[in-house]
């Protein structure tokens, strides 16, 4: 019912259109879109970024972004949705767009070799496109094509393991050693045991994202995950047990961060300074990004990239890398279908353009002589990027003039290369040749039907088995009660939801 009350608000809105939309250029103004997206602590999308002044006058058309901070995003995007405002383009999780399929106009046709050629250029491929197109076929967002693959990565702190004359851990069981050794060895040398052999800021939906793919390398994921096409779910396989059995052990013996659910990056930061935690797992520029807490102060401090310990079967992989499409991320967007015609052609003119190799420059490095310059071919950032100023990061640098900013893009390579330290490289080359790299499960599309067997029945398991997961690795619920909380998802209806998700990921294999 709820989503049905979305849907008739929104045609409701749409009907509507004349009094919504009714500001739109004259002859003589150019025409104005809105785009709303996520504004990040760390990513702000904001009006006044360098680059959508730049976009403003290179394509002749007025922006305004109309920023959402993360806290209760998802709400916020439903309250956005329910309302007779929508914005020219909303960016966000593609799965979440596609709960409004009538909301966006179809991109099959317009994204073609004529009018938008440097969108076609990526999207006629068709290994590309089945992954923004939707069940009945139709292409209802454009997504932001990444570059690379390894996105986040474990690092950890190589001065202390020579410090304690300890071996570089292979396995879990080999880490939890270490961990036990770092905890009990006193690697800060301040006669106290706080060092935290693991610690992360929270991150995700569910604030445990950093810590919980440790349980890839049992050979699950902690939702939906195939194996032999089949589609599985991660968070009642016997094997997420045995694999919570030695997260609940690392935060019984406060191995693991106790403040994991709630430390943000500020304080797990300062806890980085105060000499505390031995290991982490984020975004690969973060391994940088801790280094430079430490670069104005005498220190030993040696942090270096590691490959994920191996499981109990030899597995060492994480799942949660990035795929050519970000489909899970934020940065999609769809372009309304109440839009005025001059804006919806603005919205394509403006992705289009973001996609050209000109765009692309813009939204990854920026302006030449600026923020970057052409050294030998490569492009290598400024001083006011690499050593900035203010004291930001390179990459917080980056964002602070919107250069990969939220608005989605075409993302280069080079760019990524070009701002981290040689280690980053180095430990992101490992991850992507010697097989670190676990398959992600696709964004499935859903039809409409397919759509409401899941809100009726699994929007209820997720709530569930998020609470769950918690509660077993604190050990609130003891694991000797994981088979009755598996059977209470049973019955929840997870074999109906299982039979949706089968049924999509068939279709999208073809």
């Amino acid at each position: 019912m709820k989503h049905i009350s979305r849907l008739l608000a929104l045609l409701l809105a749409v009907a509507l259109l004349p009094l919504a939309f009714a500001a739109t250029a004259s002859a003589d103004e150019p025409v104005t879109i809105s785009i709303w997206g996520s504004d990040r602590e760390n990513m702000p999308f904001r009006n006044g970024l360098m680059t959508i002044d730049i976009l403003q006058e290179k394509l002749g058309i007025n922006i305004n972004i109309i920023s959402a901070p993360t806290e209760n995003l998802a709400e916020k995007y439903g309250l956005l949705m329910a309302s007779t405002d929508i914005p020219t383009i909303v960016q966000y999780k593609a799965k979440d767009l596609l709960l409004y399929k009538d909301a966006w106009i179809p991109l099959n046709e317009l994204v073609n070799e004529t009018d938008t050629p440097n969108l076609w250029k990526v999207y006629s491929d068709p290994e590309i496109r089945r992954k923004v197109s939707d069940a009945d076929g139709n292409m209802r967002f454009i997504g932001q094509r990444t570059a690379i693959t390894a996105g986040k990565l474990f690092f950890w702190r190589q001065d202390w393991l020579d410090k304690l004359n300890l071996e570089t851990p292979k396995t879990t069981e080999d880490l939890y050693n270490v961990f036990k050794a770092i905890k009990e060895g006193d690697p800060n040398g301040n006669g106290e045991a706080d060092e935290i052999p693991f610690a992360v800021r929270k991150n995700g939906s569910t604030n445990r994202e950093n810590v919980i793919h440790f349980i890839d390398n049992w050979g699950i994921a902690e939702t939906f995950f195939a194996e032999d096409g089949k589609v599985k779910f991660g968070a009642t396989d016997p094997r997420m047990k045995d694999a919570l059995e030695w997260l609940a052990r690392c935060y019984a013996e406060g191995l693991l961060d106790k403040e994991y659910l709630t430390r943000d990056k500020t304080s797990w930061y300062s806890a980085w300074t105060n000499n505390q935690v031995f290991m982490s797992y984020d975004w690969s520029a973060y391994i940088d990004n801790v280094g430079n807490l430490f670069k104005n102060v005498e220190s030993d401090i040696n942090i270096v990239g590691a490959v994920p310990p191996e499981g109990p079967t030899g597995i060492s992989e994480t799942r949660d890398q990035l795929q050519p499409i970000t489909v899970d991320e934020d940065w999609n967007a769809g372009i309304y279908v109440g839009a005025s015609e001059e804006q919806k052609k603005a919205a394509l003119k403006l992705l289009d353009y973001v996609y050209s190799e000109e765009g692309m420059i813009l939204m990854n490095f920026g302006v030449e002589g600026q923020h970057f310059n052409i050294v030998d071919g490569d492009y290598k950032y400024s001083d006011l990027i690499m050593n900035n100023p203010d004291g930001l990061s390179p990459q917080d640098a980056l964002r602070s003039f919107g250069i990969q900013s939220m608005l989605t893009l075409l993302q280069d390579a080079r760019y990524e290369r070009a701002f981290v330290s040689d280690e980053v490289n180095r430990i992101r080359d490992i991850y992507e040749q010697e097989g670190h790299i676990g398959d992600a499960f696709p964004t499935l599309a859903f039809t409409n039907d397919e759509q409401g067997i899941i809100n009726e029945k699994y929007t209820e398991i997720e709530t569930y088995v998020n609470e769950m997961i918690d509660k077993f690795i604190m050990g609130v619920e003891p694991l000797d009660k994981f088979e009755d909380y598996a059977a209470q998802v049973e019955k929840m209806g997870l074999a109906d939801v299982l039979a949706v998700y089968q049924a999509a990921y068939d279709r999208y294999m073809k």
